[in-house]
């Protein structure tokens, strides 16, 4: 839920700052195209640097990576546009008024793209870059400029607010939407955990009830010392494993729960040291680590995360022979945690459901709950976790966490 609100974030800001970036080449433009149209006294060549200024800033505009910056910083667009609708309006010759609708288009960007008294604050300044050009010419007093401002600044102002209360009030409406699927999404989710969770579940601690008491049958009143101490060793074994499918289970559903993380700020360079030291009995000298630079630092539960890179690595290791690779990659807004390896890689048609509870992608009787934890675990971070095929061979799963 957290990744998807991220992402609906960036999409936004990303919106905004191409809308901008499109109304200042879209005003250029149509500036460009109508100098031959401007009175006669209109200064063409300074109009026409205008023009060419107008387009040059939408390009740039258009450009920038709005996604990665806050809200608030597009609002240093809104300067240079009364500016140059006021230069505009100096040498646009004697129709000192024909560049009022400007105002609105910028207020309605306003409108559009932040929240509201948004527009009210910027009304001072629209004020004086109307009123100061109107001075300019000869023929026009300080009464009737401020008369057209009153009036133009005032009506700017209101649609802008405007437009910014109802697309509040749209957004407002989108959000709960949003979190009504997601919440019926999740319990369809749940729903379907459940019944496999039943089915399953009891499939696979029913074998090893099934192991323990068909030897418990056969014991018979008087056993051997032997035959008591290797069926004391087999049913420990199987209650073992029936407690390691009954924790993992846990964990499993646990990940669910807002509650189940403690966050810390976490040094990435020191947490992958720590979890290649503790790999070292499943790997040996087969594990090859790259650590992050000094300074790596995220936010996560540091038991639940090493729980989870754990998890890859002893998948790989029950997969090759060969080396694995762990690292940590740094990508725009995300770290990226990678366990590698060059075995047989997994079968296409597993990679879909190979995340999933009680699956395994090579069709093995293993209980298939480890991947499924590292997904649980990513997730609830605000992150993902999946898997590519590598060039030459292998395969890499990866965790995303985000910055």
């Amino acid at each position: 839920m957290i990744s998807l609100a991220r992402e609906s974030r960036a999409a936004r800001l990303r919106l905004q700052g191409r809308l901008a970036g499109l109304l200042f080449v879209g005003t250029g433009l149509l500036g460009a195209a109508t100098i031959p149209l401007t009175p006669v006294d209109a200064n063409k060549p300074v109009l026409a640097v205008l023009a060419v200024c107008a387009v040059g800033i939408g390009v740039a505009v258009l450009a920038a990576p709005w996604d990665r910056w806050p809200r608030s910083r597009t609002l240093w667009l809104v300067p240079p546009a009364f500016g140059l609708i006021a230069l505009t309006n100096v040498y646009g010759g004697s129709d000192p008024f024909s560049f009022a609708v400007y105002f609105v288009v910028v207020f309605v960007w306003i409108g559009l793209c932040h929240p509201r008294w948004t527009s009210l604050a910027f009304s001072p300044l629209a004020f004086v870059a109307y009123v100061l050009p109107l001075l300019t010419f000869p023929r026009t007093d300080l009464s009737n400029a401020i008369g057209s401002a009153a009036v133009v600044v005032p009506v700017c102002v209101l649609v802008g607010e405007s437009l910014s209360w109802v697309l509040g009030r749209l957004l407002h409406t989108e959000r709960a939407l949003e979190e009504s699927r997601e919440v019926a999404a999740r319990l369809r989710s749940i729903d379907n955990m459940k019944n496999l969770f039943l089915s399953s579940a009891s499939h696979e601690l029913r074998t090893p009830i099934t192991i323990v008491r068909g030897h418990l049958e056969v014991l018979g009143p008087r056993p051997s010392e032997e035959e008591l101490r290797e069926t004391t060793s087999l049913v420990i074994d199987e209650l073992d494993r029936m407690g390691r499918l009954v924790d993992d289970m846990t964990v499993l559903v646990r990940s669910e729960d807002p509650e189940f993380l403690r966050l810390e700020e976490l040094d990435l360079h020191e947490f992958t040291a720590d979890v290649a030291a503790k790999a070292e009995p499943l790997l040996g000298r087969r594990l090859r680590a790259r650590r992050p630079h000094r300074g790596a630092l995220v936010k996560a539960d540091r038991q639940r995360l090493t729980q989870a890179a754990l998890n890859l690595l002893k998948n790989a290791a029950d997969h090759t022979n060969g080396p694995v690779d762990l690292r940590v990659a740094d990508e725009p807004g995300w770290w990226r945690i990678d366990v590698g390896d060059r075995g047989a890689g997994i079968p296409p048609e597993a990679i879909p459901s190979i995340f999933e509870p009680f699956r395994t992608g090579d069709g093995s009787n293993g209980t298939g709950l480890g991947l499924a934890i590292v997904r649980g675990i990513a997730e609830a971070h605000g992150g993902s976790a999946g898997v590519d095929e590598r060039q030459g061979g292998g395969s890499r799963f990866w965790i995303r966490l985000p910055q």
